[in-house]
């Protein structure tokens, strides 16, 4: 079986026709060398693989856990929006722009799965429960080759494998959701699990009380939304060399209002949205210097809205179906063919289904599918040039059919790292990426109304130029200073340009959308102390972000999320059972569209897009966490979060009004108060 295995590796080796790179199987290596919750660039020197890359920043779900919670829940997302180079548009959102990036250019991956709509509630929640989560892989720069399919971050996201030798779990209870955990072996030191479940209940609240407020009423209100989410994970060892891996994801939200009065006038919303993922993954090391992962995956999004409208003799109802899926396979490999090279390599096919069905009908008559064909190889070599210089140099290729059009893609990637001390280590990067698909959309929020199209005859895939370097420094022990920058351009992004909409147009959509180009450059400061019960770290971001689009404007305008400074600061102090986390975080205004003239007659005219700033914004989160463990281990969590502690009113957008002389009044509306939550967690 040696003998075959080798013989494998080096056939698909000479079918790459390139030193390779495949996907890590000593990622639970790396990732137990997390010790403490914190956020920081790699600079232990416990991380012996992938501390090349510029831009890659890893969270542990200790520090998720820790961080203050909206409604109690902590999230995956909002801890993303905190680190530099990274803006979140909307308040309270799952929103990420990232480098100047339109945010439908980010790659999230579940257990190494695409998954496509990544919140709850149109982005309050994300989809990624952190008690399963293991750990978090964030690229805003440098990107490995083994990554592609999206022009600005890499999101991989690894849950646990469950614990081979005892069972336990944890039950947890917050204002708006509820959630469980359990894991532990099947066939001890051998096959394990790993379960996972949350559900919101407002709409209990929400249902009791539109029940009481029905009682004797002519006019009945039905009213009622929740999501929830299921991870599923099974293990099976069998030997020390292989291993078997099977995940499961499920996700769905549920909106549903309705009216029924007694004068024969109905309506009706329903409206369901959700993810649902499956994959297996089969581990085997080959010897010591060779191993590789095979992966069969499915992942599918979708939503269905539907309406029912019913006005005396008018009758309207429809259901507007959509969704993306992907069924895919993939087999990566890692070869440490020497002491001084890491080897990766690997190949990616997959088949991809676009639907739609009911879209500007009216009699879901209208029903339009589009199928894709995607793949992908790629090469790494991690290798020493010299003691101290480092150099990941790799080449990915992408292909995707759609119709009858083929697009090609070569991407080069290249990082260097030079440690010219044993603290101190300067590092660059070359990355090269494309996106083959692009969101719909009419609305800048995550609606379930946007969908997935694929690059066709019309529609060219984006293309992302990155170039990015820094200085990392740990000067003392407990002490971490990083300075970074980075430019990047992107070529023949979209932008809606049609009349303001539910929903986004399907039929002929490349009619309704304009081409342009985006650049974004700037640069991260990280200062952070991290002690034994105390940890502080500021963030601080430069940066500029443009958009040409010449049916909009004959020149380079400012984006909405151009925001010109960006300031975070994150602190957890621990003493005794108490736990006190602060976030305070600051930014430039995001940028709208105001009139710069009205004529006479009404007319109102603009000078350029997003030519005004909404104020600054801050805000500061409070956390408090009160820990006891009872005498079988197990222990209890209390945690008390507040949400913009010292209530300030952000603008969330802004209009002119005429005023005397000839000038406008500006307005500006806060939506998100204080939010204080109180959550309860038990483990056991």
């Amino acid at each position: 079986m040696r003998r075959l295995g080798e013989k494998i590796a080096l056939l698909v080796l000479l079918l790459c026709a390139h030193p390779a790179f495949g996907q890590n199987t000593e990622q639970n290596e790396m990732r137990d060398t997390l010790e403490k919750a914190t956020i920081s660039a790699l600079q232990s020197d416990t991380r012996k693989h992938n501390t090349t890359q510029t831009g890659l920043i890893r969270l542990n779900p200790e520090f998720l856990k820790s961080s203050a919670a909206v409604f109690g829940a902590p999230d995956l997302i909002k801890s993303l929006q905190m680190l530099p180079g990274v803006a979140a548009g909307n308040e309270l959102m799952s929103g990420m722009y990232v480098h100047g990036g339109d945010g439908t250019d980010n790659l999230f991956l579940l257990d190494g799965v695409p998954i496509y709509n990544i919140s709850h509630f149109g982005g309050l929640f994300s989809s990624f429960n952190t008690d399963v989560v293991n750990s978090l892989d964030f690229y805003k720069s440098g990107f490995p080759a083994r990554y592609g399919g999206r022009a600005s971050s890499v999101v991989d996201v690894s849950t646990k494998e469950g614990d081979l030798q005892r069972f336990h779990g944890s039950i947890s209870i917050g204002i708006a959701d509820g959630r469980v955990q359990l894991e532990g072996p099947i066939v001890k030191g051998k096959t394990t699990f790993n379960f996972g479940y949350r559900r919101s209940w407002l709409d209990l609240i929400t249902r009791v009380g539109l029940s009481i407020a029905n009682k004797g009423s002519s006019n009945k209100v039905d009213a009622y939304s929740f999501m929830q989410d299921l991870n599923a994970g099974i293990t099976h060892n069998f030997s020390d060399r292989s291993k078997l891996r099977a995940n499961f994801y499920w996700g769905n939200d549920k909106l549903k209002a309705g009216l029924t009065s007694a004068d024969a006038v109905s309506l009706a919303l329903n409206i369901k949205w959700g993810n649902m993922l499956a994959s297996a993954a089969w581990d085997y090391r080959f010897s010591k210097n060779i191993s590789s992962t095979l992966t069969g995956y499915y992942s599918k999004s979708d939503s269905d809205i539907g309406y029912d409208v019913s006005l005396s003799q008018y009758v309207m109802a429809d259901d507007i179906i959509s969704d993306i899926k992907d069924l895919g396979l993939k087999y990566d490999f890692s070869w440490f063919p020497h002491e001084k090279h890491h080897i990766r390599f690997g190949a990616e096919a997959k088949h991809k289904w676009y639907d739609f069905k009911g879209f500007q009908s009216g009699n879901g008559s209208n029903i339009r599918m589009e199928a894709g064909n995607e793949m992908a190889l790629y090469a790494e070599d991690e290798m020493f040039l010299l003691s101290s210089l480092t150099l990941n140099a790799g080449l990915r290729y992408s292909l995707i059919a759609t119709g009858s059009k083929l697009w090609h893609s070569i991407e080069p990637r290249a990082a260097l790292k030079w440690r010219f001390s044993n603290n101190y280590d300067i590092r660059a990067s070359y990355t090269r990426m494309s996106q083959n698909e692009h969101l719909i959309a009419s609305s800048y929020i995550d609606l379930p109304t946007s969908c997935w199209m694929p690059s066709n005859e019309e529609i060219h895939p984006v293309i992302s130029d990155q170039v990015a370097g820094g200085i990392y420094m740990r000067p003392v022990k407990n002490l971490r200073l990083n300075l970074e920058g980075w430019y990047k351009t992107m070529d023949h992004l979209l932008s809606y340009k049609g009349a303001n909409s539910l929903f986004p147009p399907v039929a002929n959509w490349e009619g309704n959308f304009s081409e342009g180009k985006g650049k974004s450059y700037g640069m991260e400061a990280e200062i952070g102390w991290d002690a034994e019960n105390f940890t502080i770290t500021a963030y601080y971001t430069l940066s500029w972000t443009l958009r040409l689009f010449n049916e909009m404007y004959p020149g380079w305008f400012y984006d909405r999320n151009d925001n010109r400074h960006k300031v975070n600061l994150l602190g957890t102090y621990r003493v005794g059972k108490f736990e006190f986390t602060a976030n305070w975080t600051w930014h430039s205004g995001n940028r709208i569209t105001l009139p710069s003239n009205v004529l006479d007659d009404g007319t109102v005219l603009y000078d350029k897009p997003f030519n005004s700033s909404l104020p600054v914004y801050h805000r500061l989160d409070l956390g408090i966490n009160y820990k006891d463990t009872f005498r079988n281990n197990s222990h209890f969590t209390i945690n008390l979060s507040v949400y913009n502690a010292y209530n300030r009113k952000n603008a969330y957008f802004a209009y002119l009004t005429p005023s005397s002389g000839g000038k406008a009044q500006g307005t500006a509306y806060s939506v998100i108060p204080i939010i204080p939550t109180l959550s309860l967690a038990y483990d056991f």
